[in-house]
């Protein structure tokens, strides 16, 4: 990118694209200079396990998915943190609908970072999670592919 994009323009362009889009998610808030993000999930009934519930695996990948996507924004597309380690606590059961994910860069080094998320459902806190991720450079196809540009 030649010229700063804005928290907002940065929503617009990735919600529009819908470079990845797992449980019909929808970036609702970004603030890069904060590391943080606020999202939204619909989950479906199908993620759920017989006893009506969200599986543990799925929800701890909707918060792995709004912990990294914080730092993504915060990096403007430029970096992106496969997870090493992942600890989820359930709090309560998730169950099929609108989900809130929040993720927020704890601390970032060179090869490092340190982030924190929570999922929310009917304005109760459902997840927490942290995580540990290894710093590794963006695909850049995928960044030009979400700004509109055309790959060489």
């Amino acid at each position: 990118m030649t010229s700063k994009v804005s928290d907002e323009e940065l929503v617009d362009l990735f919600n529009k694209n819908k470079l990845f889009n797992l449980f019909n998610m929808t970036v609702l808030e970004v603030n890069t200079d904060a590391g943080s993000i606020k999202m939204e999930f619909e989950v479906e009934q199908k993620y759920c396990n017989p006893a009506g519930d969200v599986q543990g695996g799925i929800v701890s990948g909707m918060v792995d998915d709004a912990t990294a996507l914080a730092f993504i924004f915060q990096n403007h597309f430029k970096k992106r943190p496969p997870t090493i380690e992942l600890k989820t606590n359930f709090l309560y059961p998730t169950k099929p609908g609108k989900v809130i994910g929040y993720g927020q860069v704890v601390k970032s080094g060179k090869n490092i970072a340190f982030l924190e998320g929570r999922l929310e459902q009917n304005n109760r806190t459902v997840v927490t999670a942290t995580s540990t991720c290894v710093i590794v450079d963006m695909p850049q196809v995928n960044l030009k592919k979400m700004m509109g540009e055309k790959n060489d």
